[in-house]
Order: C-alpha cells, then structure tokens, then sequence
C-alpha cells in the first residue's frame, strides 16, 4: 500500500503533468481538501506499523517444545524466514555457543526453546536487518539431555533422546515391559513431582493418547502389575501375579493355586476386596459357577480369595479375617525362608 501510495502522490506534484489549468489530481485536491489528510493519514498509519519490530515475533513451537532447554552438542534447525542465510541446521558447541550467518557467535545453551527464538530476533532487529522476524526453531538431536526409564522393563537406564520421541519409543529403547509390568504409565515431565502424567495401557495402547510425546529430563515409571492372593484351603496358596497387563478370573487364580482341597467349602468362598471406604467382603458360591449356575468373576489388584473349611465351626473365635492374616503371614514367611 505504500508503494501505491507514494507513486499516487508522485504522480499528483509531478511538473510534467502540469496543464494550463493545473495538474487534474491538484485539481481534485484542491475542490477535496479532505482526500489529501486521508492519504497522509493513512501513510503515516502504515509508517507506525512498520517501526513496530517486536510486534511480530512469530514462534511456531507448541507450549511444551517451546520450555525445552537447549544443551552442548544439540542439533539446532533454525528458520528465519525470508533470511536464507538463517535457514540451517546448526550444532551447539561444547561451550554452548552457535556461529550464525549475519550474527556471529550466539550462546544459546541454557536457554529454553521460546526464549532463544527472541534472542535472535531481537538480534536481527537491533542491528537493523530485519523489520519484523518471524523466528522457528527446534532441537531436532538432544545431545545431553536424556530420559529416565525405570520400572517393569527389562533394561532400566537413563537413554539419550535424539529427536522427538514418543512413550513407547522410549519403552522399546529400555529392553520392553517386563512379564510383571502393569498397565499404569506415570510420566514425570522435567522430572518434577508435580507435574506427573498417568497413562493407562489398559484401554487402547496403541492410541495417540496412550503414545504421549517425551521431552529432555523426562522420566517414566512403568508399574508393576498387580497382585491376587488366594488362601485357606487350597492346595498350592500364594500370591499370583496378574501377568503382561491380563485380568484373572476367579476360577483361573484357583486353578492357579493348584484348586480347591477335599475340605473346602464350595459354597462359602470369601473375597475381600479394597475400595475407598474400606474393605468389603464377598461371599461366592465356587459350587454354583462351577455348575454353570453362576458366571465366573474378575479379580481386581489385591483381591484376596479365601477358600474355608467346609466346617466352618473350625475357626472358632479366631473369625475368617484372623484366619485369612495368619494364612498370609504363613506365605511371606516361607519367601522370606526360601
């Protein structure tokens, strides 16, 4: 607009289109006073938006890319457009500096994604290079700055990232998930406690979702899967472990814990399960499911499946839930043994 601006004014004080009668845009300036303010109104508008160099300062990094902060031995991709001598691909030296075209020996180390993109327009602008920069940059290597993987999985370790990278890039780069490993993901972002990411593999684990996005400094957790523990009269008690994120049916831990004895009561099988209010307890008729009368129940995390004596009068005084602490008591003490 500036350009057409000022061949229009041109035009209109040009001598060589001076008639007799005046140059015709005079004229019309001349019965139109009010045109002439609004041209140069309005050149003076577009002057200020032009002087305006820090109004602009374009990033293309989203929210979490933008915090990362840049390290010795990084591989930088750098675009300012319109500038092709600032399109490039440029490694941090060990002493966190860069050598840029136009600006020389820039230290970028130290300082997160956003705040280098300003660095360097502010840069271009107070050297007077470029009126209103529009600055990318990325980290596409990170040299220095790796992630922690340690949990369920078979090579826990700290692993340098090399470009973006997603969860389940990182759990394959630690040897995989562990037969043991549970369903629960836990991401610490930067390692902060406070800023925990929990994923659930359960659902869809192959989701865009589930395969977040990992940053420098990250760390993640794989869970240990959970636990079922069967006692009373069984012929093999223990603990059973819920294996490669799988659910167990009630009649699958039993078959688990080598099944029921000649002793036990079918029709009074306990589970105690946790919630928040507290510990509930389920009674179960193993007789019923066996005969098809009832379906077969899932097991949750922690369950405890108690198989009593078909004389229940056995216990006594000592109550189903002093039976069922002794039981355990008697399984870790024999781990502990062994």
């Amino acid at each position: 607009m500036l350009n057409w601006m000022g061949l229009f004014l041109n035009r209109a004080f040009d001598r060589s289109s001076y008639s007799p009668e005046g140059a015709p845009v005079l004229q019309v300036f001349r019965r139109r006073p009010w045109m002439l303010a609004g041209c140069i109104m309005t050149i003076g508008v577009s002057l200020m938006w032009a002087q305006k160099p820090d109004a602009h300062l374009e990033s293309t990094t989203g929210p979490n890319e933008g915090a990362i902060t840049i390290g010795p031995g990084d591989l930088i991709d750098l675009t300012v457009f319109h500038v092709p001598e600032l399109v490039l691909k440029i490694r941090v030296d060990s002493n966190g500096f860069v050598s840029l075209p136009l600006l020389g020996d820039t230290k970028l180390a130290g300082l997160t994604v956003r705040d280098a993109q300003q660095l360097i327009a502010r840069e271009l602008v107070d050297r007077q290079l470029v009126i209103k920069p529009e600055v990318s940059l990325f980290i596409e290597e990170y040299a220095t700055q790796g992630i922690t993987v340690y949990g369920e999985v078979n090579t826990p370790g700290i692993y340098p990232l090399m470009g973006p990278h997603r969860l389940f890039d990182a759990i394959a780069a630690a040897g995989g998930f562990t037969p043991n490993a549970g369903h629960i993901v836990t991401i610490l972002r930067n390692g902060s406690q406070e800023h925990g990411q929990v994923i659930d593999l359960s659902g869809n684990p192959s989701g865009e979702q589930a395969n977040a996005m990992i940053y420098p400094r990250d760390t993640i957790i794989v869970s240990k899967a959970g636990v079922v523990y069967v006692l009373g009269e069984v012929n093999k008690p223990g603990v059973f472990l819920m294996a490669n994120n799988s659910s167990i049916s009630l009649m699958k831990a039993i078959a688990m814990a080598g099944s029921t004895t000649k002793l036990a009561s079918l029709k009074h099988t306990v589970i105690i399960r946790k919630s928040p209010e507290g510990s509930i307890e389920m009674e179960v008729s193993l007789e019923n499911i066996y005969h098809g009368k009832s379906a077969d129940l899932a097991l949750h995390p922690e369950d405890v499946v108690f198989v009593p004596l078909s004389n229940l009068k056995n216990y006594g005084a000592m109550g189903i839930q002093a039976a069922i602490q002794a039981a355990v008591y008697s399984i870790y003490a024999t781990e502990l043994h062994n």
